[in-house]
């Protein structure tokens, strides 16, 4: 009576489970094209869009900025621009960026004016993200959105000089 009773319910918990698992196939798909690392010239690579969630984001240009008159750190500004073309509002927030230097030592966060603001489908932003710049390029920076763990990666091999 047992086995029987068991066995039944083995197969509707595989059912269940199978059913709603996450394929997540788009997902991992879209995260391993994003993270490739291709060697190519620096324009290329800075404008390349990649996909997080839905959301296209472009990389525009790396900029040093003049020396901060309070301290002698060196500034860089991230411009990026992003387009939300899921169904569902995303956002677009310079925190969610993550930038590391040759020696993979990630950079502080520069406390000024960056972008942070919520997509709605079919909207796009422009905005910039600051970094204390410390060791040399080539930089890594890298867009994750903590909730899916989906994330793009770009290689920046030139930083601009101050304009």
């Amino acid at each position: 009576m047992k086995k029987r009773t068991i066995l039944p319910i083995f197969a509707v918990i595989a059912l269940v489970l199978g059913a709603c698992g996450n394929t997540a196939s788009d997902t991992k798909s879209d995260t391993s094209k994003s993270e490739i690392n291709t060697k190519k010239t620096s324009e290329e690579t800075v404008n390349m869009t990649k996909k997080v969630d839905g959301v296209a984001i472009e990389v525009k240009e790396v900029n040093k900025l003049d020396k901060v008159k309070k301290t002698d750190d060196t500034i860089i500004k991230i411009r990026f621009k992003g387009k939300n073309n899921s169904a569902d509002p995303q956002a677009l927030d310079s925190m969610l960026l993550n930038v590391k230097n040759s020696n993979g030592k990630s950079l502080k966060i520069y406390p000024s004016t960056s972008i942070g603001t919520m997509l709605d489908p079919g909207k796009e932003a422009e905005g910039d993200a600051f970094f204390v710049l410390e060791g040399e390029a080539p930089l890594t920076v890298t867009y994750e959105n903590p909730e899916t763990k989906s994330k793009a990666t770009w290689t920046i091999q030139t930083i601009k000089d101050a304009r």
